[in-house]
């Protein structure tokens, strides 16, 4: 039986690395996904050049080129690493609750209540329909919802409904090349990007 089990095991395809995943995003991207992929970032860096104080630039910068990443492989291999979307929620709720110890500025607690509503949001849509979210949109929800919610009550409110909205089309857009599935991380960046530029007017 051991041996059976070892032999499965050593049939059964490893998960590609992080840097595997991101090159191959990167490198089968279609002209489309590319125009995609540069509006998100030179909206993103408009955006993140709007948030104060100056010192969460930084961590709103990285979150956001993670999350992006995240979506591109999300498109690629319909899986959010964990390393980016757990990595993004954890960097911003450590790194922006220094920020505000140092500061005075931005909302630690809120940022937590913000990954719980919208995490949670989203874990019930995964429980009401199993077929609909997966764990790995539950954590890029959390991650969105800690980076809106440092910024303001208006900010969640915003992404989690930008994000429904993108998700929407998202989903007519597969149903009428006839799938049944689609990647839903690059509608979270889209929302989180919507609630960013929104509140830095």
């Amino acid at each position: 039986m051991k041996v059976e089990a070892r032999i499965r095991s050593d049939l059964k395809p490893a998960r590609p690395t992080l840097a595997d995943s991101a090159i191959r995003a990167w490198r089968e991207a279609n002209p489309a996904g590319w125009c995609a992929v540069a509006a998100a970032v030179g909206v993103g860096a408009w955006a993140v050049s709007t948030v104060r104080p100056a010192a969460a630039i930084v961590v709103y910068g990285i979150g956001l080129v993670a999350l992006i990443t995240a979506a591109m492989i999300d498109v690629i291999e319909q899986r959010l690493p964990n390393i980016l979307s757990i990595g993004t929620g954890a960097l911003g709720l450590v790194a922006l609750t220094g920020i505000s110890l140092a500061t005075g500025e931005g909302g630690p607690l809120r940022a937590l209540a913000g990954g719980a509503i919208f995490g949670g949001w989203i874990l019930l849509g995964a429980l009401i329909a199993r077929d609909g979210y997966g764990l790995g949109d539950v954590k890029i929800a959390a991650a969105c919802g800690i980076l809106a919610g440092w910024l303001s009550w208006t900010a969640i409110a915003v992404a989690i409904l930008a994000t429904q909205v993108a998700i929407t089309f998202v989903l007519l857009h597969a149903k009428s090349r006839g799938r049944q599935q689609a990647a839903l991380g690059p509608a979270f960046v889209a929302g989180l990007l919507v609630a960013i530029v929104a509140n830095g007017l």
